[in-house]
């Protein structure tokens, strides 16, 4: 018997690359009309504010849009593609986190980094790599030992 790849709705990994695919996407193209706000330069420290939280310049903008597309990519593919874009696009951030929170105040901020940044960022990519690494066991079990057998 064929094992079918699971919906979008059964699998909480692409379910959650959609989602934070779809926000990260949004905010990024946001985020590049409210950059020309701030310092004109790609790499500004001192960005424009989205929703007068987030600082963002184009340097910014320009991450949040392509982790947007690993994640609209892999979330539209299969269960175990959207698991590893979740792992992926998970590291990333959280290490974006840790760059913000130890860097934002200094002239390493090349990303116009805030405390709102920062925080986004750690919650999103621990979010994806729980989900990636506690979801869709079961689904991932049976794909692999339909396409070995």
């Amino acid at each position: 018997m064929a094992i079918k790849e699971p919906s979008i709705t059964a699998s909480p990994n692409r379910a959650l690359a959609l989602t934070a695919g779809s926000l990260l996407a949004l905010w990024g193209f946001l985020g590049f009309f409210f950059a020309a706000d701030g310092d004109p330069g790609f790499f500004s420290r001192q960005g424009g504010m989205l929703w007068n939280a987030f600082g963002v310049n184009p340097a910014l903008c320009l991450f949040w849009v392509l982790l947007a597309v690993v994640l609209l990519i892999t979330g539209l593919g299969t269960t175990i593609g959207s698991r590893n874009g979740n792992r992926l696009v998970g590291v990333v951030l959280v290490v974006m986190a840790v760059y913000g929170f130890a860097l934002g105040g200094t002239s390493a901020n090349v990303f116009a980094l805030t405390f709102a940044d920062d925080l986004f960022h750690a919650i999103v990519g621990v979010v994806l790599l729980l989900t990636a690494f506690g979801a869709d066991r079961e689904n991932v079990r049976a794909l692999r030992a339909a396409a070995r057998a």
